[in-house]
């Protein structure tokens, strides 16, 4: 529920349907299967939920700059429509804790993800005169998270020191030959 997909609305209503759509699945028709010669399958009702809640989720699947994306949001609804399932059956417990662990999964695994999924670095540049606001612009191109920590100005160049996030995927030494290697830059050191 992070980015641009399902809201908290739209995880709410799929869990209420999908309990409503349960309760009506196991009680809806106890008047009809009491009569001779009638056999129903109320589970069929059960499975429609589960098709028609993949086609929801297959609509926040997108392919963006050769990146999947929206994945754990069709997982999240296809969670959340099982919770409402389970609700809507009579197992209270079952939801609670399908609930708790969902919200678990979502939120203790983004944060360690994160973790794992980014080193952190501090930069000193010596940079020509007036390239500081270029090469922070550079940065935010190359999608690397940045924090100004300071900036001396001297007559000939100015020294900025940077905090930057790195993914793990991007090797601080490849990043550090293509600054030494760039006009405008002076000297490059980490610490």
């Amino acid at each position: 529920m992070r980015g641009k997909g399902a809201g908290l609305r739209t995880h709410v209503l799929i869990g209420m349907g999908s309990a409503l759509f349960m309760i009506v699945s196991k009680y809806g028709f106890a008047d009809v299967l009491s009569l001779d010669h009638v056999g129903l399958d109320p589970s069929r009702i059960a499975a429609q939920v589960v098709t028609g809640v993949g086609f929801i989720g297959a609509g926040n699947i997108l392919v963006r700059n050769q990146n999947i994306v929206g994945l754990t949001t069709a997982a999240d609804i296809w969670v959340t429509a099982a919770i409402g399932m389970v609700i809507g059956s009579g197992m209270y417990e079952l939801g609670i804790y399908g609930s708790v662990m969902t919200l678990l999964v979502l939120e203790v695994f983004h944060q360690l993800t994160f973790r794992l999924m980014n080193k952190n670095y501090h930069l000193q540049l010596t940079l020509v005169n007036g390239n500081t606001v270029s090469m922070l612009d550079w940065f935010k191109q190359q999608k690397i998270k940045t924090d100004l920590v300071s900036l001396q100005e001297n007559e000939d160049h100015e020294v900025v020191a940077i905090d930057i996030q790195l993914h793990a995927t991007t090797s601080i030494e490849d990043l550090l030959r293509l600054l030494k290697g760039m006009a405008g830059v002076k000297g490059v050191s980490i610490s």
